[in-house]
């Protein structure tokens, strides 16, 4: 059985060829385990094939299996996968100016803000119409709660805005 790679060490994108033969095999298989998954892949009894490895564990493992009168022969090949460079891009603004770090940092806030709402908006969509009017309950009062800590009169005030947001509920249907 022949089985060979062109490469041992990749970065992540790259492509590798691999060159098999199993003379006399009734059924050839591939088997890619590049740590997250694993795929098979049927082959003919000999040739040439070209994979592009993409996201790996820092190993891509490669076992071909050829079956021959019953028996199941194995051969491994492992290839070393790199992460990608990451590339640093500049923040620039209209009129191609270097930003400065303040405001890079303050965009980079906001970016990561506007990531957290956008995910809990979505997980909030994802619920129940019952379960999202409870989590909309308990965040209001958890927030006059809290402002009821600073301040006893705005306790009142958040299990006003709770009466109001219900009886909209309650209208609405």
């Amino acid at each position: 059985m022949v089985f060979e790679i062109d490469r041992h060490s990749v970065t992540e994108g790259d492509i590798v060829e691999l060159t098999w033969q199993c003379n006399g095999a009734e059924q050839v298989n591939l088997t890619l385990d590049n740590g997250y998954r694993t795929t098979d892949i049927p082959l003919d009894i000999s040739g040439v094939k070209r994979f592009r490895l993409h996201r790996s564990k820092g190993r891509t493992k490669l076992t071909i299996a050829a079956t021959m009168e019953g028996k199941v022969y194995r051969k491994t090949l492992r290839v070393r996968v790199k992460k990608m460079p990451v590339m640093r891009a500049e923040t620039v603004d209209s009129r191609g100016r270097r930003q400065g770090k303040l405001k890079q940092w303050w965009q980079q806030q906001l970016t990561k803000w506007h990531n957290f709402r956008n995910r809990q908006r979505y997980l909030l969509r994802a619920l129940p119409e019952r379960k999202q009017i409870a989590v909309k309950m308990l965040l209001i009062l958890g927030i006059a709660g809290l402002l009821g800590i600073i301040w006893p009169g705005l306790y009142r005030l958040g299990i006003l805005a709770l009466v109001i947001y219900l009886s909209v509920i309650l209208i609405k249907k």
